[in-house]
């Protein structure tokens, strides 16, 4: 009997599975890996740890790192990489990182050279994410936001949101790392200890090109997430993790909980109707304690005084009766009602056309998969 049941429940999901792709006109994978590029703007390349040429291929959408691969970008380029699911890590012009382990149990990137900034959304303490530097190993156990610059003799490492610990994942684990909280800026020289002089505040209005472009990458991220539950608003029942929207040309991230706000202050949603009066534009907003209430974006560096965690489990979404609106009606004060919130399976899932293979490491097409040499 107890067989039967699990066999009927694994059919189901197939169904489910089928009855959504037909839905999204798109076909479900599941990831366990880190390092999935998701946004490449200029020129960036990747270099495939088993080439026998070394040879660099072209990086593109759907180009996935393997451990030992290298990514690169030339001069005003950018390229964005998913880590764990809401977590993503972003590289600079003229930036090199290395996948040194792309399992979601034991992500650990190198950074050689160039600046990254990582917006890590949600992170399980058991499984941080380490970031390798020339001047020593950094570890990521809570939400937050975070840039690196590695200099020639320095690495300067800007806590913007949550915190970070100086020293590898093994080093947290024996309590051996140094907390960095956030506001602080660190830079790191390779030696043992920390003085006074390495440890300074952050100056929140320093931002430059690639601030605003992370800023905008998270902006389009939460407008994806919109579009991709707009265009498919009949299912109700996502899974969490990476889900592919075809209007925005990018993965977006599905919440594993009903709602979820990213370290910039953008809101993610796993239902449409809980979305329906959010505007990613203008910060959004929710509806609660009898008023409509705004929720701004931090600013374009990623600082401000509030709290990271802006979930809105438990609160009052505010939605419209228009359940059939477009982006461009988000904002709108008219309507009323509430909706109640729901969880949703934990199983992470990337979803998308399937994306064509080529060895040439990644270029072609906007959604190819390179095969690895």
């Amino acid at each position: 009997m107890i067989r039967n049941r699990v066999s009927l429940v694994t059919f189901a999901s197939f169904l489910l599975a089928l009855s959504l792709g037909a839905t999204t006109n798109a076909q479900y994978l599941i990831s366990t890996k880190a390092g999935f590029v998701n946004r490449v703007e200029g020129k960036v390349y990747i270099l495939r740890a088993d080439s026998e040429d070394g040879e660099k291929g072209r990086a593109s959408l759907g180009t996935q790192m393997n451990e030992g691969d290298k990514l690169s970008s030339t001069s005003k380029s950018f390229a964005e990489t998913l880590l764990n699911p809401g977590s993503y890590l972003r590289l600079n012009e003229n930036t090199e990182i290395r996948a040194a382990s792309i399992d979601f149990n034991s992500v650990r990137f190198e950074l050689i050279k160039g600046s990254v900034i990582a917006e890590i959304g949600e992170v399980a303490s058991a499984t941080p994410i380490e970031i390798i530097t020339p001047h020593g190993a950094l570890t990521i156990a809570k939400s937050g936001l975070h840039r690196i610059d590695v200099k020639e003799s320095m690495t300067l490492v800007a806590v913007r949101q949550g915190e970070i610990h100086l020293g590898t994942r093994d080093a947290l684990a024996a309590n051996n790392a140094s907390k960095i909280g956030r506001g602080k800026v660190v830079t790191l020289t390779g030696k043992e200890r920390l003085g006074k002089s390495d440890i300074a505040k952050l100056d929140k209005d320093t931002a430059d090109n690639f601030d605003t472009w992370s800023f905008n990458r998270a902006q389009s991220l939460t407008a994806a997430n919109i579009s991709a539950l707009r265009r498919s608003r009949s299912i109700t029942a996502f899974s969490g993790g990476w889900y592919y929207d075809s209007f925005c040309n990018c993965y977006t991230f599905m919440p594993f909980g009903s709602s979820f706000w990213s370290p910039y202050g953008f809101g993610f949603f796993n239902n449409y109707r809980n979305c329906t009066w959010y505007n990613p534009y203008y910060g959004g907003g929710y509806y609660g304690g009898g008023g409509y209430t705004r929720l701004p974006p931090r600013a374009v560096a990623g600082n401000d005084r509030g709290a990271i965690s802006r979930g809105t489990d438990s609160r009052t979404i505010y939605t419209s009766p228009r359940s059939d609106s477009g982006i461009g009606d988000f904002g709108s004060s008219r309507g009323g009602g509430s909706v109640s919130t729901s969880s949703s399976s934990s199983s992470s899932v990337i979803s998308a056309p399937a994306p064509s293979r080529s060895d040439s490491g990644g270029g072609g097409g906007s959604r190819s998969m390179p095969g690895r040499p």
